[in-house]
């Protein structure tokens, strides 16, 4: 896994998000999530994530900037604007979480959400992801 390469493809993406006005699909499949995270995940929430891959792509940036991105909007809620740094300190925050859980399950599909929760600095990152799989 080449951190200095991933971080450099969020980036790109990233930007392509903001500057391509045409409908487009593209997906990174990062890596593997690995073995430590997987016994984590399984003891915390009982669901099984062994060989599912980390993915990032323009859908989930698009979503979360339009959630997620205005500065005004968080504000109000108490919360911090997600900004283009955040898309590559996610890894952090998955990698190496303070905390994992469960988080519900996913509206359309009734998908377990998993949480994976890092303080770093005077931020509480929080990211939630589908599981298909459970134990």
């Amino acid at each position: 896994m080449n951190l200095s390469q991933i971080k450099t493809d969020i980036y790109a993406l990233y930007d392509e998000c903001l500057e391509n006005i045409l409908p487009f699909h593209r997906k990174l499949d990062l890596f593997i999530v690995p073995e430590y995270l997987v016994e984590r995940v399984l003891n915390a929430t009982g669901i099984d994530i062994r060989n599912h891959w980390v993915c990032i792509d323009n859908f989930g940036i698009l979503h979360t900037l339009e959630q997620h991105g205005n500065p005004l909007s968080e504000a109000r809620r108490g919360q911090i604007a997600v900004e283009k740094e955040d898309f590559v300190k996610f890894l952090d925050v998955f990698l190496e979480p303070d905390e994992i859980q469960l988080s519900g399950t996913t509206k359309r599909t009734n998908l377990p959400l998993i949480q994976f929760i890092k303080i770093m600095g005077d931020k509480k990152f929080v990211i939630k992801d589908p599981s298909a799989k459970r134990r």
